[in-house]
């Protein structure tokens, strides 16, 4: 069993990135980026450490399959090879996203050169047990390329799963990725730390749909350059004790660069919701356009929300606003349900559908609609 720590990096302590991780320190209750997450029981806590090698011999299938960090299926059509080392991003504001590219020298490589449409499958089923594990992705100038990623982790009770995504999007190239993670308090807790590197006149259009009462966070930082866009969606719905939530960077880099985030975010029985979002426009993205926006739903006495949208804003020529609205539901329209004949359960669970389905109904194509809904009203009605 072994603890997560600065040892947890081994041999590496020479790469040049070990340097970096000690800097930033690991993760605690102070660090501003975890501080409502409760991290540190998480990384003090003893482990089964899976040792990820890339060496597995892969099938060929329908989704691109990855087992406890190893790789079990590949498309038709997908390149997966293994890097080591990945050149990492050494600005990254989180000191897990160092840890990972540490403890996990063989990232994942996904190399898309033409259109495609991937299904990424994650499956972790080892108790008491760390995974950790990174892919990076390269969509090729001028492709459009469709990832909707997914979570089975049934039998993963205490463990704790550190991963990432290290993204490339070339010139004129568009990445639409969609994360679908839904997890129960007896499955494992989710650490992910990406990094989504956005060139010019490239597009991503991140969605993600959190749900359920196992804890997770994800750390992004997305950086555009000019003529650049992101379109960023999160959907989190948090029951029972779970914290779950979104600490997002936007970095406006060049000129013309725009982007849109927003969070719709729903707390039941004394869920913690997070959503930590700094979009910052540097001294040389004249004439972009950044807008960003969080909105949350109480459902319990107990739930909180943790909300913090913030413009770090260095030049004068740009369009931007940002704003957090946190409450319970709007008690005119459950009222006018209740006189139409309606239960309050059921008039409850319409007024939340709605509110949801503003986001899941953008998700992609009606199979993916379906299967996010399918995970929603779950996860809503776990501790029902």
């Amino acid at each position: 069993m072994q603890s997560v720590s600065l040892d947890l990096a081994g041999s590496r302590r020479s790469h040049p990135l070990f340097a970096r991780l000690e800097a930033l320190g690991i993760p605690g209750n102070k660090t501003e980026h975890y501080r409502r997450f409760a991290v540190k029981p998480l990384l003090n806590a003893a482990y089964d450490l899976v040792e990820v090698h890339g060496e597995h011999a892969a099938e060929s299938g329908a989704v691109l399959r990855i087992e406890n960090g190893e790789v079990v299926e590949v498309p038709a059509g997908v390149s997966v090879s293994f890097a080591d080392p990945f050149e990492a991003d050494e600005n990254h504001f989180d000191a897990l996203y160092f840890l990972t590219h540490l403890a996990a020298p063989k990232v994942i490589c996904i190399e898309i050169g033409r259109d495609a449409d991937i299904e990424i499958v994650h499956r972790f089923e080892r108790e008491k047990a760390l995974l950790p594990y990174r892919l990076c992705v390269t969509v090729a100038p001028g492709v459009k390329a469709k990832v909707f990623e997914s979570f089975e982790t049934a039998g993963s009770t205490s463990s704790l799963m550190l991963y990432g995504i290290d993204a490339r999007i070339e010139t004129e190239a568009t990445l639409r990725w969609v994360r679908d993670q839904n997890g129960s308090a007896s499955e494992c807790a989710v650490i992910g730390s990406h990094r989504y590197d956005v060139a010019a006149r490239g597009a991503l259009e991140l969605k993600t749909f959190d749900f359920g009462s196992a804890k997770a966070l994800h750390l992004y930082k997305i950086d555009l350059d000019e003529y650049a866009w992101c379109d960023a969606e999160h959907l989190l719905l948090a029951s029972h004790d779970a914290r779950r939530g979104n600490v997002v960077q936007i970095n406006h880099n060049r000129p013309y660069a725009k982007s849109a985030q927003n969070a719709r975010n729903i707390l039941k029985d004394e869920a913690t919701g997070i959503f930590d979002g700094l979009i910052r426009v540097g001294h040389d993205a004249r004439y972009t356009s950044a807008h960003q926006n969080s909105k949350a739903i109480l459902l319990g006495e107990h739930a909180f929300m943790y909300a913090k949208p913030q413009l770090e804003i260095y030049t004068d020529e740009l369009e931007a606003s940002h704003g957090s609205t946190t409450g319970e539901l709007d008690e005119d329209a459950l009222f006018y349900l209740r006189s139409r004949g309606i239960e309050h359960d059921e008039a409850q669970k319409m007024l939340v559908l709605a509110f949801a389905n503003a986001l899941i109904d953008t998700a992609g194509d009606d199979n993916i609609v379906e299967r996010i809904r399918t995970d929603f009203e779950a996860a809503y009605f776990e501790h029902a």
